[in-house]
């Protein structure tokens, strides 16, 4: 058997320095207003003016104007050589027209029809109440509209990396 001598001191490997700069982890990447940002017809702007046309309508004939109106534009978009947009699935605007509710800019009414098919539920109707004729920036952007008001709008703010006062300042 080998006589083991004294262990030899071990030497630590320097680190390379990283040849280029890392980006940080989770960079902030909301620039603008949620939905069609550059566009007059964001779900919730087109919303308020369908509900000020007509006086009660359910979320699918909003939806359905939608669709429509958002065709017309992409064609007149098409003829002028601009990207067209990108018409929202319907359960996406089901869950724009749920925050809506939430934040009491509509209600519903004792109005019901019967579905276009047996297996889907009854068609509710909704009507703008007051402080949706007033509210201008939950039409605009209600997740924000609900994070402003509520508690843990700071802490969402840590955790997606916002600077506070950056956000504070645009809002």
């Amino acid at each position: 058997m080998k006589e083991q001598g004294p262990k030899r001191p071990r030497i630590k490997k320097s680190r390379k320095e990283p040849t280029r700069e890392r980006k940080p982890r989770n960079p902030p990447q909301i620039t603008g207003f949620w939905g069609r940002g550059a566009s007059e017809y964001r779900p919730g702007l087109f919303t308020k003016k369908y509900f000020e046309k007509h006086a009660e309508a359910c979320a699918a004939d909003i939806y359905y104007a939608l669709s429509e109106e958002i065709e017309r534009l992409n064609k007149e978009r098409i003829e002028v050589g601009e990207k067209p947009f990108r018409r929202p699935n319907y359960s996406s605007f089901a869950r724009y027209f749920h925050w809506f509710k939430l934040l009491g800019l509509i209600e519903s009414t004792d109005k019901r029809e019967a579905a276009i098919y047996n297996f889907l539920q009854q068609r509710q109707f909704y009507q703008l109440t007051t402080k949706g004729k007033a509210e201008e920036r939950a039409w605009e952007d209600p997740i924000a509209a609900t994070l402003i008001n509520s508690s843990c709008f700071f802490t969402y703010l840590r955790i997606i990396g916002f600077s506070t006062r950056v956000l504070l300042q645009t809002i």
